[in-house]
């Protein structure tokens, strides 16, 4: 079986990644986190987690799309890769769809991911640099062949009222601006 490479990116979250670095852990996964230069003390709690699991860290400013195009770009060659978001809480059906041996699955659900090699991901060109919709966007690019429902987590910490404002405020600078750029109020 190929080598397994999680990735994704984190800002300002200190209080909230830790349990989904712990749910995603395998000893036989490849972890790849990339921090936007968090000023909350995310990158210092990374740094002793990296103590115990094997976590490879990052740091670039970046939107969520680019982090995570860095992110890809760093997971060993012909590895199956899956991304995972940081503010997650995981279950076993995560590691039970990665450890399937399917080589291409979406994931649906109230969290998403996708599994893919990362030679077949960066075929129709990797993560873009975006902070908004960044995962729609990427995945209309990639020729998905299987969708798949399964609840794989939950987001605690978010609800659905202010998922996306929470997220911009975290990862953006004028984040009310972008917002209401991306609605076309202005």
């Amino acid at each position: 079986m190929a080598s397994i490479c999680v990735y994704g990116t984190v800002f300002n979250i200190v209080n909230t990644f830790e349990d989904s670095v712990k749910f995603v852990w395998s000893p036989d996964y490849d972890i790849v986190i990339v921090d936007n230069y968090s000023k909350d003390g995310t990158w210092e709690k990374l740094q002793e987690l990296k103590k115990e699991y094997n976590l490879k860290l990052l740091r670039l400013k970046s939107s969520r799309g680019k982090g995570r195009a860095y992110a890809l770009e760093q997971c060993p060659e012909n590895s199956i890769t899956a991304y995972f978001d940081l503010d997650v809480m995981y279950n076993q059906n995560y590691h039970k769809v990665i450890k399937s041996g399917l080589k291409e699955l979406f994931i649906v659900g109230p969290v998403m991911s996708y599994i893919n090699s990362k030679e077949d991901i960066l075929k129709p060109g990797n993560w873009r640099d975006l902070n908004f919709g960044e995962d729609i966007e990427f995945l209309s690019r990639q020729n998905i062949s299987i969708t798949f429902p399964l609840i794989i987590g939950k987001n605690e910490d978010v609800t659905t009222k202010n998922l996306y404002i929470e997220r911009e405020k975290r990862y953006s600078k004028f984040w009310k601006i972008r917002i209401l750029k991306n609605y076309r109020y202005i």
